[in-house]
């Protein structure tokens, strides 16, 4: 019982740590909701595809952040994490000249 208690302690403790969900087409809209957050370095937020799909999600000047491949179903997502402080701008490809654009300030 021992064993497999420390077991679980350690797969929870190994698991990256979720801030928070962005929906890309929230509400049918060509927007991220929200469309700004504020995390700590190491958390992950998860990308959401929502309506008016394709959508993907580029961080100007960090390529190993961007998920460039596009999301066309409902539901699919993806997680991204963010290991070093600073101001990440992003946005959708296909839906930038829209205003499909957002920050992730990571202190």
């Amino acid at each position: 019982m021992k064993l497999l208690i420390t077991a679980f302690i350690t797969l929870f403790l190994a698991l990256p740590a979720w801030a928070v969900d962005i929906t890309m087409g929230s509400g049918g809209n060509l927007v991220f909701e929200p469309n700004e957050v504020t995390i700590s370095a190491g958390e992950t937020v998860t990308f959401i595809n929502g309506d008016l799909p394709p959508h993907n999600m580029v961080v100007a000047d960090h390529p190993e952040l961007s998920h460039s491949d596009l999301s066309f179903l409902g539901g699919e997502s993806f997680d991204v994490t963010f290991t070093d402080p600073g101001d990440y701008e992003f946005q959708c490809e296909p839906h930038a000249g829209a205003g499909m654009k957002g920050v992730i300030n990571v202190s």
